[in-house]
């Protein structure tokens, strides 16, 4: 029996360094969160999404507004929430982290959309005083001459779609496809 041959020994190869070439990385597009200088920084969330051209609406403008802001300090000291602004992108999507929020919702407690004053929505959670009430506030702020405060408690508390002539708007409030989601829809 020969011995194991020993192999040959070849000088180490070094292997040559070079530069650690990285794929060159576009900066991520992130939606524009320069909110205007009226907007209470403590009503946002941080993951706000702002687009201004959107927020140019007349209709839009008010949700933004000093009374629209007021509306959500006075909700949330009064029951003790958290609602922030999520989205202002024309439409608006007002949300509480600590809040009940149903599986199939558009991703908030309270949501509003609204081309002008006589023609929008909000969807509302149906199981939150703080909604309810903000969502009787908002219409009402969207449209002085609609308040609904009777028609929406009693579309909860029945817990079926009504539909309401005030004027000469046509007013429906019922269920959303989401669990315990609400809505209110005014048109002319």
């Amino acid at each position: 029996m020969k011995p194991d041959p020993k192999p040959e020994t070849k000088p180490e190869e070094k292997p040559e360094v070079k530069p650690d070439l990285k794929p060159e990385t576009k900066p991520e597009e992130k939606p524009d969160t320069n909110l205007p200088s009226n907007i209470d920084k403590d009503l946002v969330t941080e993951e706000v999404t702002y687009n201004p051209n959107a927020m140019k609406n007349p209709i839009a403008q008010k949700s933004i507004s000093t009374e629209a802001q007021n509306l959500i300090k006075s909700v949330n000291v009064k029951y003790g929430t958290n609602l922030k602004y999520a989205d202002l992108n024309g439409t608006i999507r007002i949300i509480d982290k600590n809040m009940y929020l149903p599986e199939g919702t558009i991703g908030a407690q309270v949501y509003v959309n609204a081309t002008n004053e006589n023609d929008f929505k909000i969807i509302f959670l149906d199981n939150n005083e703080a909604t309810i009430e903000l969502a009787k506030k908002w219409t009402t702020m969207l449209n002085s001459d609609l308040v609904l405060d009777k028609e929406i408690q009693e579309t909860v508390d029945a817990q079926e779609i009504n539909n309401y002539e005030k004027g000469k708007y046509k007013i429906r409030v019922g269920h959303s496809t989401a669990d315990h989601m609400m809505y209110i829809q005014v048109r002319v």
